[in-house]
Formats: C-alpha cells, sequence, structure tokens
C-alpha cells in the first residue's frame, strides 16, 4: 500500500531539497525513553518521506501510528502535512 502525497507541489514547500530536509529532521530531540536505534529508524523514514515529496512521488509504505514527534518531521516548518494523514493508520 502507498500514502499519498498531500496536494501541496513542490513550489509550495519551503524545505526545498534533501540537505534542509535532513537539517530540519536531525532538528527535532531524541524523546524521552526512545532508544537510539528506534530514533535514527524513525528519523530515516521522515527522510523517506521528504525524498518522495521532494520528487513528486507516492510514498510506497505503510505506516502505523508513530511517536508523535515523527508527524511534525514530515511537516513543513509552516505545518503543512507532506502525507495525506487520512491515509495513515491510527492517527485519526
Amino acid at each position: 500500500m502507498s500514502i499519498p502525497l498531500n496536494t501541496l507541489s513542490t513550489n509550495d514547500l519551503s524545505i526545498s531539497n534533501l540537505a534542509i530536509a535532513r537539517k530540519w529532521v536531525d532538528s527535532f530531540p531524541r524523546p524521552l525513553g526512545f532508544n537510539p536505534y528506534a530514533w535514527h529508524s524513525t528519523k530515516r523514514i521522515a527522510m523517506e518521506v521528504w525524498r518522495c515529496a521532494l520528487s513528486d512521488r507516492r510514498f510506497e509504505r505503510t505506516l502505523n501510528f508513530m511517536h508523535p514527534t515523527f508527524y511534525s518531521m514530515i511537516r513543513t516548518p509552516e505545518g503543512y502535512p507532506l502525507l495525506k494523514e487520512c491515509a495513515i493508520r491510527g492517527i485519526t
């Protein structure tokens, strides 16, 4: 199953390339009690979402509910989600 991107175009994104997206994702501190491996995996998946958004491709994975910080990582700094949230299991 894949998750469709939100209707934002790449021209609407304030983050325009993967280097800036990486800085955005890396700006979130690891939550207390979250082990380093799980946090690394969470950030890797967030970068996959950004990669898809920046290249106008569907995200080709299923996302179950993840840590709330993850959903901030896959939003623009202005708060717009990259993925259609109704397609993410457990978020609504």
